[in-house]
């Protein structure tokens, strides 16, 4: 019998008896080896040559074939070099009649920490008031008081810092002026119930929105006997509401005054009236 050498793959099992290595050596599926090979006593130099150039019946992968399918290492990730900057600023550049209450602020390129916003008077001279960041790419300036009317002031942005280190190299600066104080009163916007509504449910609750942030507002709600609804009144900025401290009566109509509203600037509002109507019992 001659003699063929065999090998397996890792974790393949190996034929135990006779029968076994002959059902492997006659599956062409599973058999793997060199062709015959001849005793090693008695071969010639011509047979070595033709048994050594035997090709295993299962294929090599050519190493430069195995070097096509490594991908190529990617490009290095760009370095970033480029400090942040300012792309949009209020109050706009040399802008004038600016109000005092205005929103001093900044947004940069990209998101940023760090950055201060100083402001300062016609003279140079700092005005008291907080630099903060509003968002990662946003900053402002709030002052402790209104700024003076007609007056020029100078805005300064430094500071700003990117994710890579970079910081703005030189500050940022600009100027607006501003104009007289604001006298317009503050006006309601909006109000729920609306003017002669009716059918609102017994429970409603008395909502008054103003077009701009006022304090010390007075809201007051009469029945039809011009008797003063028990209530509590809470607002925050611009939206303010009563709520009765009981259900209002069904089927009647109320009365609603809203007075004291008073803005930034002092102004005081003119006192808005109007009335609703109650849904009658189910």
């Amino acid at each position: 019998m001659s003699e063929r050498m065999r090998f397996f793959y890792e974790g393949e099992p190996e034929p135990q008896t006779a029968e076994e290595w002959e059902a492997f050596m006659n599956d062409p599926e599973r058999s793997r080896g060199y062709p015959e090979m001849l005793p090693a006593e008695g071969i010639t130099a011509e047979q070595l040559l033709e048994q050594t150039s035997a090709v295993n019946t299962q294929s090599i992968v050519d190493s430069a074939d195995l070097r096509e399918t490594i991908p190529e290492p990617g490009d290095p990730p760009v370095e970033d070099t480029d400090p942040p900057r300012v792309v949009a600023e209020g109050p706009d550049k040399d802008a004038t009649g600016v109000s005092p209450h205005a929103d001093i602020w900044v947004v940069f390129s990209e998101q940023v920490t760090e950055a201060q916003v100083a402001l300062k008077g016609p003279s140079g001279e700092p005005i008291a008031g907080m630099s903060r960041q509003e968002n990662e790419d946003i900053a402002s300036f709030l002052p402790e008081k209104p700024l003076t009317a007609h007056t020029r002031y100078t805005v300064g942005v430094s500071g700003a810092e990117d994710a890579a280190g970079n910081v703005m190299p030189v500050p940022h600066s600009w100027s607006f002026t501003t104009g007289g104080p604001k006298v317009d009163p503050p006006t309601v916007n909006g109000t729920h119930p609306a003017e002669g509504e009716t059918n609102m449910p017994v429970d409603t609750a008395v909502i008054i929105i103003f077009h701009e942030a006022v304090s010390g507002v007075r809201i007051t709600v009469k029945d039809p006997s011009n008797a003063t609804v028990q209530g509590t009144t809470t607002g925050d900025t611009a939206t303010w509401t009563f709520t009765p401290a009981s259900p209002l009566a069904p089927s009647k109509t109320y009365r609603v005054e809203v007075s004291g509203a008073t803005d930034r600037s002092d102004n005081v509002m003119t006192p808005y009236t109007w009335s609703f109507t109650t849904a009658g019992d189910a």
